[in-house]
């Protein structure tokens, strides 16, 4: 456009020139004439002048229109240098963006490979508690946590069994009774509803802020496994990267969740097979061979750890006689019952299993001897003053039982042999002894 009016006003320039000097050259009044009366200047001299007049005009246009360039040239030379130097900000700009972009990739890129591992390892575990210690582990990668654990449901007590931790006292979370309920803080909220949990949501709603008050791990969030709308375990995270906002960290707690509850119903199905074969089945104790691999298990880490190990040896006493009186039926009854009764009475990590026959053995984690016989004592008294009722009779059922256990303040070896030897020979003592008492064994 700017060369476009330079030319017209060129094309223009000339042709008025052209016009001015083709009417002088052709006009001859060199002098004022007479005419009619009046004096005639020299139409000459008026064209000179004119073109004088006229040359004087186009050069002031001319310097005008060059000042006016170079006016304009200034003010393009600083817009250029304004848009250069937005250029410049917007090309650092882009530059930040483009690292925070490449970071971001990269830290997905992380998520993917890791969630691809879990999926992977997940498919090739076939027992519930390693595939639960496979989710917090993950679940640290994840979250870059340094606190985390997780929990299993029991669902006829409603209870939350430990599992594993990171960061956590291991101790501490084993001694908590937890429930799937508002009672138990953040853990049991998610429990029960099957929701993620949040310290933040929390906080911010003033209709379950209280819930806050009753958590007993300081945890920041509560993502629970849900298959067919049942709770299966929980995860629970002490704190997570700086760098994951609160809905990052839930996204990926609940896609964590949904491979793990997948995982779990398949898990599910083989613990319930590997239980059969390991269970007995009258009494759904745990059976002989089995007792005897976590006694050497539980031994093993009483010894690593430097912590005692109770055992108990119980026998119903006169079981023979309760058979010939009152029939096989009556035995098996019992037996049952008393199946029922050593259950309910110890912890969930107790071991309880059927020794043969009418004889029964509890391993009892972290008991000393002391201990270990309070808890046998216990258990005559529940026996003695109970009464079992079997079609249309009151049995009266007591117990006799040996106690030994494990000391490590003693530095002897851990030895399971000696352990149902020292038991056994204890048991013995009490059936001598007129039955119905518990006798600690003498080491």
């Amino acid at each position: 456009m700017f060369e476009e009016n330079w030319a017209y006003r060129i094309i223009v320039i000339l042709s008025l020139c052209i016009l001015l000097v083709w009417t002088y050259l052709t006009n001859e009044e060199t002098v004022l004439n007479y005419i009619s009366g009046k004096f005639i200047m020299d139409t000459r001299l008026v064209w000179q002048i004119g073109i004088f007049a006229l040359l004087s005009i186009v050069l002031f246009y001319l310097m005008q229109s060059t000042l006016d360039y170079k006016s304009q040239n200034d003010v393009l030379k600083k817009y250029l240098q304004r848009l250069q130097h937005e250029l410049d900000t917007e090309r650092e700009a882009l530059k930040d963006l483009k690292q925070e972009t490449n970071d971001e990739v990269m830290r997905l890129e992380s998520f993917v490979i890791t969630i691809s591992d879990m999926a992977k390892q997940i498919s090739s575990v076939l027992e519930t508690d390693e595939l639960l210690r496979v989710i917090l582990r993950k679940a640290i990668d994840l979250l870059n946590s340094q606190k985390c654990a997780i929990f299993k449901m029991d669902h006829k007590t409603k209870e939350l069994i430990y599992v594993d931790s990171i960061g956590y006292k291991k101790k501490i979370l084993e001694g908590l009774k937890l429930k799937a309920d508002e009672e138990s803080g953040l853990i049991g909220y998610a429990a029960s509803t099957g929701l993620f949990a949040s310290k933040k949501s929390m906080d911010q709603d003033y209709t379950k802020s209280h819930i806050l008050d009753k958590d007993k791990m300081q945890t920041s969030f509560s993502q629970p496994i849900v298959h067919n709308s049942s709770t299966i375990a929980v995860i629970c995270v002490g704190d997570a990267s700086k760098d994951l906002t609160h809905e990052q960290v839930m996204r990926l707690l609940s896609t964590l969740a949904n491979f793990g509850a997948v995982a779990l119903t398949n898990t599910n199905l083989v613990d319930k097979l590997r239980e059969q074969s390991i269970r007995d089945s009258l009494t759904w104790l745990y059976n002989h061979q089995h007792f005897q691999e976590r006694m050497n298990k539980l031994l093993d880490a009483a010894a690593r750890e430097n912590e005692p190990l109770g055992f108990i040896m119980l026998d119903i006493d006169h079981f023979k006689q309760l058979n010939d009186t009152h029939g096989h039926q009556a035995g098996d009854f019992v037996l049952k019952n008393t199946a029922k009764i050593l259950s309910s009475e110890l912890r969930g990590y107790d071991i309880v299993a059927r020794y043969g026959g009418e004889e029964f053995v509890a391993i009892l984690p972290r008991r000393n001897l002391k201990q270990s016989y309070d808890i046998a004592e216990r258990l005559r008294s529940v026996f003695e003053k109970g009464r079992i009722a079997f079609e249309t009779k009151n049995l009266n059922i007591t117990i006799s039982a040996g106690v030994s256990a494990y000391d490590p303040t003693k530095k002897e070896k851990a030895e399971k042999g000696l352990l149902i030897k020292y038991a056994d020979n204890a048991l013995y003592e009490a059936k001598k002894k007129g039955r119905n008492q518990v006798i600690m064994a003498k080491t």
